[in-house]
Formats: structure tokens, sequence, C-alpha cells
């Protein structure tokens, strides 16, 4: 990942952006505001300081409040929104999902809701800019995944919707760092699955 750097003359915006980072889990370098930012691939500073840098940039103020959005924004902006988003999902009474930009994992949650997993995802694809949009759903659950994939046509229509067979993904050893759920949904995420078409009068898959 090239380095991401925070310069800024107000003490106040630093901090806060330092917190965002921290939250959002990315390493940072502390530059000074007369320090060559030549190294860094992507400069975090104010909207009223962005014009002073040669650098890519991003402000403090275009950073989301969720910090699953914000490490987002950040990672988009340094591939220059020219990545793939693969949203990962383990349907079941616990919604598992991961979201990639492109082999970088950018977050992975659990919902008790199919309306609250819905509103998440499309919050997330909203706010981080991506070439391109792949949503893989397992079929373990067949009525919870055709739920969430009339929804998300409905909401996402540029995605491209797959059904995944999910089988073997819940075995155990979850993925570093994920529940069980969310380490199934990784997996889907990386599975080939069948294309999923929304018809007038129901929806199915082929």
């Amino acid at each position: 990942m090239r380095r991401i750097c925070v310069v800024t003359a107000d003490g106040r915006s630093y901090y806060a952006i330092v917190s965002k980072l921290r939250g959002a889990g990315l390493p940072f370098l502390s530059l000074l505001p007369e320090d060559d930012p030549r190294e860094c691939g992507l400069v975090i500073t104010t909207r009223r300081e962005a014009d002073s840098f040669s650098a890519p940039t991003i402000s403090l103020e275009e950073l989301d409040e969720n910090p699953d959005v914000a490490r987002g924004q950040i990672l988009a902006r340094l591939t220059e929104g020219e990545g793939t988003m693969v949203l990962g999902i383990d349907p079941g009474s616990r919604i598992g999902a991961v979201a990639f930009l492109g082999e970088t994992r950018l977050a992975s949650r659990t919902f008790n809701s199919k309306r609250s997993a819905v509103a998440w995802l499309n919050r997330l694809v909203e706010r981080v800019p991506s070439k391109r949009l792949l949503i893989k759903l397992g079929d373990g659950e067949p009525k919870t995944a055709m739920w969430l994939a009339d929804s998300l046509t409905s909401s996402l229509p540029m995605a491209t919707i797959e059904m995944v067979d999910e089988s073997g993904t819940s075995r155990s050893g979850s993925a570093r760092g994920l529940r069980k759920d969310q380490g199934s949904a990784a997996r889907i995420a990386f599975r080939r699955g069948v294309l999923f078409r929304k018809r007038d009068g129901g929806s199915r898959s082929r």
C-alpha cells in the first residue's frame, strides 16, 4: 500500500484525522506542512489546506463518520477509484458480510436483520468509489438470500449479483480476525457463482 500521510497546521484537525485513521485501522505517517510530501501516496489534510499540496489529497471534511466507510474512501482514493468492490454475504438468522476493495478487506460485520445489512451495504457502496461492484450471496438459506438479492438489485442496479454454492464455507478455523459468519462471507466473496436476475412477477437465479 502506498503511504498515507497526515499533514495539517491545525492541531484540532490533526487529532481528528489521526482518530479516524486509527478507527479505520490504517497506518500513516505524520508530516509537518513544510516537509516534502513526495513519498506520500495520499495526503490527508483539511479542505482549506488541500490546494497547497501537489500529491493526491483527501480532506478531513470528506471522510465519513463510519470508520468502515472512511477506510474505504481512503483506500479508494489511493487506487483512484479503479478497484473492484466485492461484497460477500452469508445469509442466515445472523447475516455475515465482508467487503473487499480489490484484495484488501475493507470491513466485516454481522447483522441481526436483513434491512440493517442492506442499509450498511448501500451506504458503503454509495460513499466508496469503485470501478465495478460484485455481490456474492451464499445459497444456504434460499429465502433470505433471495430477499437480499431482490433488495440489492433494486437499490444497487449497477451491481453484478451472483448466487454462490456455500458448501464448506462454514468449516472450522475462520479467517483471521473474523467471526464464523464473517469468515463464511469472506470465502463466499471469492467463489464463482451463478448470475442472479430479477424478473417481473418474481425472482430466480439460473
